[in-house]
């Protein structure tokens, strides 16, 4: 146990010794940010602002009166929401990354992990290495997680109290924004801290603050002397990112550089006046058309793997390029998309337009989405508070600037988000669109990202058949392949187990992207990609994939994949599954085909839904799942020859940062390849026929795949 414990704690130190040495390189070539700014440039940004002669932004709050008109029209609740929403951050209160509600007290420390209560020290952010993992390997405890300052610096909720004051016109809420930001601004002097060591990071947090500028415009509390404070540390921002813009030593550009990116193109419109404004909006353009080409495949999924990641890159694309448009002199507050093509370019609008597409199938009939690869929480801007994987408002948006009726889907409804974005215009133009309805989004194969849908009404099945993403890298993936969701009736049954964390706790960062993690099989307990040593955004590019049949057969949507990560075994296995969805009834047949050579350990892990399972009185090796509040349902295997179940406890996390212990199915089998494995997930619901049933009308498709065994 000691050398355990000893050999782990010197790996964790040789990471930190690899972290500060990646550190050193980078600092040798990055030229210095400048932080003064001329006064002359910052006493025209104030007349101008003051005046009103600015850019435009967001047209959801062009007037007070329009925005309490339509949100009270809407019958959201939404400025009792926005009101209690403010008021909490007027009290300090915040529930970030999964803390739940905490009150970070009279004066908020921007530069500590409030869960751990961990302070960075105010050092040059190049002296820094702010995500070093550094949880106990022994007793697996955070010790501190650098994206909890990050987050909270990110400054989303400037919004809810903007919108605040616009609708209420109280004091109050400027007040609190006033003091907030000349807070942050005096404990994260510009290039110091734990909050000036990510691009990105400032990136998001300046866009939001220009946000919520335009939302406190003509508030007496913004006075000359903060105004002068605040385009400064904005204009200093602008630099930082421009000089540190987050590409890897490969050339290798992700979300973290669109977000550079995108934070140029805010900055670059909002000191339109000025030389640098023009050069940071004109390079960010630029490089948001390349980043288009680069990051998003042709089928309009995000290239990083990741179901979260995508809605992160939409929405940096979205607002972006709203921002753009309505700046554009040829704008007349309809045609978002024909200026969206003069401005970027068609290819950019087809693929812009795929990503909504992607949403739109890959949403649950609850209109939340799957968590396939890594979630942290991301988001842009935050207009409201909901559901992290309810995913409907992207839709909303989508059918405004696109004025397209198949993202307008009568059982999501209107989105508040749209309200903000688009105004009463946007409004109006939505409410003269034609409905779509979830009976109408069927099944749909996204063959670039990797992403098969079976769905019908109530009833739906993704599969996850996709590269490593990142162009093999597999920083955001995890070892999901040829895993699944599956939800009926609107329900969820089998899901995806989530991220939790990442570099806090570098074990349990690798046991949530780990294969047993997901509803797939593992063989002799290795991974299917397998995990680089002191590298939590990175996977081998081992399990390479390929789809050998997909058809559409009397009522059922058939699927057959298999996945070579295990080929480079000493006795190869090559991981064989064929999907047999019943769309009308929701029940899902799979069939696992081990082929290769020598004896292997095999196991199948399946993540319900549901807080209880158990053993079936009569038949031991069926698992049954309880979910009061859900769709109760069995796991029956039909191959049992050696099969042994057990009903193991597992985590899930529904968001970043949390996480509950839940119960998983787990078959195993120790045998000779070839090895079959069979099994059939059967809801119990009156429309589902009975399992003796099932397995007669399954027999004719199961003979006809036979080859593709």
């Amino acid at each position: 146990m000691k050398k355990n414990k000893k050999r782990m704690i010197n790996s964790v130190k040789k990471n930190l010794r690899n972290c500060r040495s990646r550190f050193k390189r980078f600092k040798d070539r990055v030229a210095p940010v400048a932080v003064t700014v001329e006064k002359e440039t910052i006493k025209k940004m104030i007349v101008d602002f003051k005046s009103g002669n600015m850019p435009v932004l967001f047209r959801g709050f062009e007037s007070k009166g329009a925005a309490v008109g339509l949100l009270d029209l809407f019958d959201f609740d939404s400025v009792k929401n926005i009101k209690d929403g403010a008021d909490m951050v007027c009290g300090h209160k915040f529930d970030l990354l999964g803390s739940g509600i905490v009150d970070l007290g009279e004066k908020i420390a921007w530069n500590a992990d409030f869960k751990t209560g961990y302070q960075w020290p105010k050092k040059y952010f190049l002296d820094m290495v702010p995500i070093d993992p550094i949880g106990d390997p022994i007793k697996r405890q955070l010790k501190y997680d650098g994206k909890v300052p990050w987050e909270l610096s990110r400054c989303q909720h400037f919004a809810v109290l903007g919108q605040a004051y616009l609708i209420t016109g109280d004091a109050k809420y400027s007040l609190e924004f006033v003091g907030q930001a000349g807070d942050w601004m005096e404990n994260n002097p510009p290039l110091f801290g734990v909050n000036w060591t990510c691009p990105m990071e400032a990136s998001i947090r300046a866009s939001n603050w220009i946000y919520a500028l335009y939302l406190f415009r003509g508030a007496r509390e913004l006075t000359d002397d903060f105004l002068t404070n605040i385009f400064e540390n904005l204009i200093v921002s602008g630099r930082f990112i421009e000089k540190n813009l987050e590409k890897s030593w490969r050339g290798l550009t992700a979300n973290h550089y669109l977000s550079d990116v995108a934070g140029l193109i805010f900055l670059g419109i909002f000191f339109k006046g000025t030389s640098e404004g023009k050069k940071w909006r004109d390079f960010g353009i630029g490089e948001l058309k390349k980043e288009m080409e680069k990051q998003v495949y042709p089928d309009g999924c995000d290239f990083e793997a990741s179901t979260c990641y995508h809605r992160l890159v939409l929405e940096l694309f979205l607002f972006s390029t709203v921002f753009a448009v309505v700046n554009d002199a040829d704008f007349d507050k309809n045609n978002y998309k024909e200026i969206c093509q003069k401005i970027f370019g068609k290819e950019y609008v087809s693929r812009f337009y795929k990503m909504f597409e992607v949403v739109l199938y890959l949403v649950k009939p609850d209109g939340r989405i799957p968590q396939i690869g890594d979630n942290d929480n991301g988001q842009f801007f935050i207009f409201k508070k909901r559901d992290l994987l309810d995913m409907r408002y992207l839709l909303c948006l989508g059918a405004v600037f696109f004025r397209e009726p198949k993202f307008k889907v009568k059982e999501f409804g209107f989105c508040e988000e749209s309200l903000w974005v688009f105004g009463k215009d946007g409004y109006g133009a939505w409410a003269l669109m034609e409905e779509n309805n979830i009976e109408n989004i069927r099944s749909r194969d996204f063959y670039d990202g990797g992403w098969h849908v079976f769905r019908d009404n109530g009833n739906y099945c993704l599969i996850s058949c996709g590269s490593n993403g990142q162009n093999g890298n597999g920083g955001h993936c995890h070892n999901d392949k040829l895993s699944f969701e599956l939800a009926v009736g609107g329900r969820d049954l089998v899901i995806d187990t989530g991220t939790f964390i990442y570099t806090g706790v570098p074990e349990l960062r690798d046991e949530f992207r780990s294969t047993a993690f997901h509803n797939t099989i593992k063989v002799d307990g290795e991974e299917q990609n397998r995990f680089i040593r002191n590298n939590l955004f990175s996977l081998k590019n081992d399990a390479k994939i390929k789809i050998i049949k997909r058809d559409e057969i009397a009522g059922f949507d058939i699927l057959v994949a298999e996945h070579y990560g295990y080929r480079r075994l000493k006795e190869p296995v090559t991981h064989r599954r064929i999907f047999v969805f019943n769309r009308e009834s929701g029940y899902l047949a799979i069939k696992d085909i081990m082929t290769g050579i020598g004896c292997h350990v095999f196991d199948f892990y399946l993540h319900p839904f549901a807080p209880y399972l158990e053993k079936d009185f009569i038949d031991p090796l069926i698992a049954r799942a309880k979910n009061p509040n859900g769709v109760n349902f069995a796991v029956i295997p039909l191959e049992i020859v050696g099969l042994k179940l057990d009903l193991v406890d597992g985590w899930i996390s529904s968001c970043y940062g949390k996480k509950d212990l839940v119960p998983v199915v787990k078959y195993s089998k120790t045998a000779r390849a070839p090895v079959v494995f069979a099994t059939l997930i059967v809801p119990e619901r009156a429309k589902t026929p009975d399992a003796d049933s099932i397995k007669e009308n399954l027999k004719p498709l199961f003979k006809n795949l036979q080859k593709y065994e």
